[in-house]
């Protein structure tokens, strides 16, 4: 090739890269956008440390969402220099099937947080907002923690000094209003990066199609930005999952005979914060949780009454939740099942409750009910409920209870729904916490086991499982994680493929929020020394719950769960109607020989093209 020649094709290389790059980085615009696919992973995004490998230099958006599904896109904004009034807007997404407007699809920010960690703490985007002046992360140590005279003392008794501990804990969430988000995205300044998130809900009634649409980027200071959003419509419609999803949901609705000691105490909600409670968890597929009340008795008469029940189930079914369920109580009403060896007259107390209650669930359209036992007991402890938990089954009634596996060799007759505990959560809280620096861990740079779900593979799991399956009980997952847990894939993947290859019956981890949580409110003396803390799925706000990175990788497990039982149904079909043997055989295969920790995208779009195959 001529010099010239050679000269003349360098140049049009080199102008191709730089059109390619001022494309994903937006000609003019000070500052770069990366698409974060997959957006539900485990890699956060921090100071001082390069971009994890799920930041893409990409400008195109791509999402899969049946009709009535939510799915999740994200992309980063990073800027050298301050960014004033930053703005996203999407355009109404166009195809040829026709147009879903701009409502389709919600724009939030995964706004930085201060967040324990191990025995220190860090900063990352992980609560979704609309507006980011509710609150921001300032450099103020947190009055608790100034009032310590000694730091920590970890597991094998070493002492962490108290100027190291304090340390760990420098910042605080300061809160600027009421944590009331707005309906949209606001506007707000960047001052280094920021996440924004997308969730994308189709409606049922749109058209199978691909529909694209513009994401604009706008600064007040700066030129705007483009990306493009893709949202494909498959042709079919997602079915319920085989699994059950279900949550600890440690939360009493307020009673006028409540004591402001009890108030106090128990923080219960008001009847609409409760109400908007249960319509998020809905809109995540957690459609089951368990109930903090139980049956009650009338001191007077001595007769048993579901007053407080009947509040509770006619805000879950105005929500939207199931009937024709187990409810999952706990007890009341003058039970005994948790004291050990019991008398004549307490068994029968037991059994009368039990009965009552499970044809008071059964009018009210549920297939029956279940209380909650001794929590985590094991071993003589564990045995030494028997009478109890008997006394209950002979009532009609079931045991509901977490533990960690031997049960199998105590009382599998006698536990209904036993909800298994993960090792993964247990090395973490009794160990690798306290030997671990907050970024370590958040970086994986330790190569720690974490809640890794092919530990419910291990032979002492599949036993508890072949346990419970052998006496014709379900067998739910228990800290797999929970609901702080700032993993958010993997809460993905142990409740979608995790509960498939283990053989578990459903999810029902600790917690949407923790126990006898407060509402955070802006003139509360705890938050104003303090700032913004909560531990679960959700922060509760005075007008409803805002959402975490957690509780939107729940929802992903359990729509990968949709996807599965969709395609098992049509292979089925498909099977029973003689068609396709071959791709139904080959499918089967397929599932049967996929790993534990397959690529979840991957085997979600593999799914879905393999059902529309098999419908055809």
């Amino acid at each position: 090739m001529h010099h010239d020649q050679r000269k003349l094709v360098w140049l049009y290389w080199f102008a191709a890269v730089v059109l390619a790059t001022t494309s994903a980085h937006a000609r003019g615009a000070d500052y770069r956008t990366y698409v974060i696919r997959p957006a539900i992973n485990n890699d956060p995004i921090l100071a001082d440390e390069a971009l994890p490998v799920q930041c893409r230099d990409e400008t195109v958006m791509k999402v899969m969402c049946a009709r009535g599904e939510y799915e999740p896109a994200s992309f980063l904004v990073e800027t050298d220099k301050p960014l004033k009034q930053v703005m996203v807007t999407v355009s109404p997404l166009k195809g040829a099937a026709g147009v879903l407007t701009s409502k389709t699809v919600d724009v939030r920010i995964a706004q930085k947080l201060y967040r324990a960690i191990t025995w220190t703490c860090d900063t990352l985007p992980w609560i979704l907002v609309h507006d980011p002046g509710m609150f921001r992360v300032e450099d103020r140590m947190q009055k608790w923690v100034q009032k310590l005279t000694k730091g920590g003392t970890r597991p094998d008794g070493q002492e962490v000094p108290l100027a190291e501990y304090q340390a760990g804990y420098s910042k605080t969430n300061q809160l600027f209003k009421e944590l009331i988000d707005t309906d949209t995205l606001q506007p707000g300044d960047i001052e280094d990066f920021r996440q924004f998130w997308l969730t994308v809900q189709v409606p049922k009634d749109a058209k199978s199609g691909t529909y694209r649409g513009t994401v604009t980027i706008t600064a007040a200071n700066s030129g705007a930005t483009t990306l493009t959003l893709q949202v494909t419509v498959p042709t079919f419609d997602l079915l319920p999952p085989q699994f059950e999803y279900s949550v600890y949901y440690p939360t009493l609705l307020l009673e006028d005979s409540m004591s402001e000691s009890q108030i106090a105490q128990y923080h219960p909600l008001t009847d609409e914060l409760y109400l908007a409670e249960m319509h998020n968890m809905v809109a995540h597929g957690c459609t089951n949780p368990c109930i903090y009340v139980g049956p009650e008795r009338d001191e007077a008469t001595g007769k048993i009454h579901f007053t407080q029940l009947s509040r509770v189930l006619d805000l879950r079914e105005q929500a939207g939740m199931p009937r024709e369920v187990v409810l999952y109580l706990m007890d009341g009403a003058g039970m005994s099942i948790h004291d050990g060896r019991l008398t004549p007259q307490k068994k029968q107390r037991n059994i009368e409750v039990a009965q009552a209650t499970v044809a008071w669930a059964k009018a009210r359209g549920y297939s029956g009910a279940m209380f909650m036992g001794a929590d985590e007991y094991s071993g003589d402890r564990l045995r030494a409920m028997r009478d109890g938990y008997a006394s209950v089954r002979a009532g009609g009634a079931g045991i509901w209870v977490a533990n960690q596996g031997d049960f199998a060799d105590i009382m599998p007759d006698l536990l209904d729904r036993p909800i298994l505990s993960h090792q993964g959560a247990h090395i973490v809280d009794q160990h690798q916490q306290w030997y671990v620096s907050a970024r370590d861990f958040l970086m994986n740079r330790a190569r720690l086991v974490k809640w890794d779900p092919a530990l419910w593979l291990m032979p002492h799991y599949q036993r508890s499982i072949k346990a419970a399956h052998e006496h014709g009980h379900k067998i739910f997952s228990y800290f797999d994680p929970s609901g702080n847990a700032l993993v958010p894939e993997q809460h993905r993947r142990h409740r979608g493929m995790g509960l498939w290859k283990s053989g578990l019956d459903g999810t029902m981890t600790w917690a949407y929020t923790h126990i006898w949580t407060p509402t955070v409110r802006l003139n509360d003396p705890s938050v104003q020394d303090n700032g913004l803390n909560y531990s679960g799925f959700v922060a509760r706000g005075p007008e409803g719950p805002i959402d975490s990175l957690s509780w939107e990788g729940y929802r992903e497990g359990y729509d990968d769960a949709r996807y599965l039982a969709t395609l098992q149904d049509t292979m089925a079909k498909a099977k029973a109607a003689g068609r396709h043997e071959t791709l139904v055989a080959r499918t089967q295969r397929w599932l049967d020989n996929l790993s534990i920790h397959a690529d979840l995208d991957q085997w979600r779009a593999e799914m879905a093209r393999r059902t529309e195959h098999l419908l055809r």
